[in-house]
């Protein structure tokens, strides 16, 4: 059964056209993985209405997967979006409900290079120079969550020693657990302390991941 409408393939078709480059897109699976043909089917159907996508699918345990630390939470599906020059950009469980916009931006963001930053920020960016972690943790049906995607995507898109992960909160309960969830988009840097809750506008996000360097 085909996870997209006649009307969604049409609309994701011409939000499509704006693709430039080629990417790659793989989606790591296990076999236990609740989501991973969900995440498979979804893929495909994409994959129908563009010629900008070189997709493959790949076991979790596979050489790849540990080239793009996919395994790193130790469950699938995830989906690494990358090309040449591009990489950072990360979906940890099926990008579905909300999170499909942030998909199908992030498809055109990793394939033409240009985020959605204003600018200044892209400049402020430049200035990171030590590695960054950015954990966006989401669910399916929260409004607010696609707009801190956006952002952490943008930021990696932006500065290669940045990486942005979507972290499907319900599929990776574990993993929320450990990072005290509560509430959605919850956004946490490096693995420390430094979290916050709530979409912020770009330049508060740059402002969270600076306090979190020094």
């Amino acid at each position: 059964m085909a996870i997209l409408s006649d009307e969604d393939k049409g609309q994701v078709r011409e939000m499509l056209e704006d693709m430039d480059e080629e990417i790659d897109v793989y989606v790591f699976t296990t076999d236990d993985c609740d989501y991973c043909e969900d995440t498979i089917e979804l893929n495909e159907e994409i994959l129908d209405l563009t010629d900008k996508i070189n997709f493959e699918e790949h076991d979790l345990d596979s050489d790849l997967a540990a080239e793009y630390d996919a395994a790193k939470y130790e469950n699938g599906p995830v989906t690494v979006l990358t090309r040449e020059g591009v990489s950072g950009v990360t979906y940890f469980g099926i990008p579905s409900g909300h999170e499909f916009s942030s998909y199908l931006q992030d498809l055109i963001v990793v394939s033409t290079g240009e985020t959605d930053l204003e600018p200044n920020i892209e400049e402020a960016l430049e200035d990171v120079d030590e590695e960054v972690n950015i954990k966006v943790f989401v669910t399916p049906t929260c409004p607010h969550c696609p707009g801190a995607v956006r952002t952490a995507h943008d930021f990696a898109v932006a500065n290669d020693n940045i990486t942005g992960e979507m972290i499907e909160s319900q599929e990776f309960m574990e993993l929320s657990q450990e990072y005290g969830v509560r509430g959605v988009p919850q956004i946490n840097i490096n693995g420390t302390d430094a979290q916050f809750t709530g979409a912020r506008p770009p330049q508060q996000f740059l402002d969270e991941v600076k306090n979190a360097l020094k």
